[in-house]
């Protein structure tokens, strides 16, 4: 289990996956009409996939694999800690955590469903012009940041199952923790066919099975590995067939296609800023979360404006993925310093999951983030940022608490009564 999940193999499995499914579909691209029109709808040039971009890809993993090496070199030796927590608090705090992540979503649907005519009508809408519905919902926010909310609901799925993952719970507990599961994945199975955030549904289902594994110290349970895979793809089979409607394809068809044209634009998006000289950002790209999360992401977006508009030559849908990311931001010396920091914290935190059940959840989230590192910088992401907030705050606040408070000794008597010590001194004339 230490291996198979670590830091250093997510990253080798997910780049590996993305580079063998992008070649083979462009070896295959005269048989995929609908990869083609994808890609000349996104604006996509075969040409930059050429042996710069390969050769930082490479770089990079070697890179990684050298940071990651540096971690396991000074590893200090650690003995497993007794639990240092209440679970039983931990779980009715996750549970209400949980209420209000889905009471604030609950209040944001019902309100834009008001402005729409009713849910019956906003659901109308979305199976006609999904476009149009998640228009609806973005004008209707309740407040800025409200969707953090909604992002933050696979971080308290993924404390549920560590809980239910260490046995322990009481039944009633166990039970709530359960619906946590349910709930969550039932309203991120629903809600991103509509706000097209299918990536929420991997993420709750990942850090779900990473942490459980992490908790148990083994790896079980292969078998959820294919339900969570085979729900993930239900999810975007059913997305690209109700955003689709004027390709007259079977669904499978289109969503396995727009799958393929993925994998494509991803490596793309890897590859593309190596094939000509681009303006770099020096943070805009992978310090975007901390903008965001500290206000300042519009004075950014402003001083930065003429440089991300070159960069949109460079891009096709999505992001920059983890690689190039920090050669985006800083350049070839600053992108390596970069890839290594983040391989060497990456398994400082991974260590540190084996003796803490803190640890634990949040290297479950990173390690998720690892999964689709090829598809954007997820861990750098202002909702990464108020997911893990958010568990550490249920982790603090179930600390336990000291039994009890050592014997203090008595205090010392500083005043003495004068009319006590005359009575005992006549006492003894006498």
């Amino acid at each position: 289990m230490r291996h198979a999940l670590s830091p250093l193999a997510l990253v080798f499995l997910c780049w590996g996956l993305t580079g063998i499914g992008a070649g083979w579909t462009l070896a295959q691209l005269d048989q995929l009409d609908l990869v083609q029109a994808f890609i000349i709808r996104e604006g996509l040039h075969l040409s930059a996939f050429g042996w710069a971009g390969l050769s930082w890809t490479l770089l990079g993993l070697v890179i990684y694999l050298v940071g990651d090496l540096c971690a396991r070199m000074i590893r200090q030796p650690t003995r497993a800690q007794p639990a240092a927590f209440d679970l039983k608090r931990m779980a009715i705090l996750t549970g209400l955590a949980n209420l209000v992540l889905l009471g604030v979503t609950a209040l944001w649907i019902f309100g834009a469903a008001a402005n729409a005519g009713g849910l019956i009508e906003l659901a109308r809408a979305a199976y006609a012009d999904s476009l149009t519905t998640r228009d609806i919902l973005l004008q209707n926010k309740l407040f800025t940041g409200m969707r953090l909310f909604y992002a933050a609901l696979p971080a308290t799925a993924c404390l549920a199952a560590a809980l239910l993952a260490t046995h322990t719970l009481p039944r009633q507990a166990c039970l709530m923790m359960w619906s946590v599961l349910a709930v969550n994945t039932a309203a991120l199975f629903i809600l991103p066919i509509v706000m097209s955030q299918r990536l929420l549904l991997l993420q709750l289902v990942l850090s779900s099975y990473i942490v459980a594994c992490i908790v148990k110290q083994r790896v079980i349970a292969l078998h959820w590995v294919g339900c969570g895979i085979l729900l993930f793809l239900a999810l975007w089979t059913a997305r690209e067939a109700i955003t689709n409607p004027i390709i007259q394809r079977p669904a499978l068809d289109i969503a396995t296609q727009k799958l393929a044209f993925y994998l494509v634009n991803d490596m793309f998006n890897g590859f593309a800023p190596l094939s000509i000289p681009i303006p770099h950002t020096y943070g805009g790209v992978t310090l975007e979360g901390l903008m965001f999360m500290t206000f300042s992401d519009g004075y950014f977006q402003t001083l930065l404006a003429s440089k991300m508009r070159t960069l949109d030559g460079v891009l096709g849908g999505g992001e920059f993925p983890f690689f190039t990311a920090g050669y985006v931001d800083y350049g070839p010396i600053g992108g390596a310093i970069f890839i290594a920091i983040c391989a060497f914290v990456f398994r400082q935190i991974f260590m540190r999951a084996h003796t803490s059940l803190g640890w634990a959840v949040v290297y479950a989230q990173i390690g998720a983030a690892l999964l689709f590192s090829s598809h954007s910088l997820y861990f750098t992401h202002q909702n990464f940022y108020f997911s893990v907030a958010l568990m550490g705050g249920v982790i603090f606040l179930s600390r336990k608490r000291p039994s009890g408070e050592a014997a203090r000794p008595a205090p010392r008597i500083t005043f003495r009564s004068r009319r006590r010590r005359h009575a005992l001194s006549s006492q003894v004339r006498t």
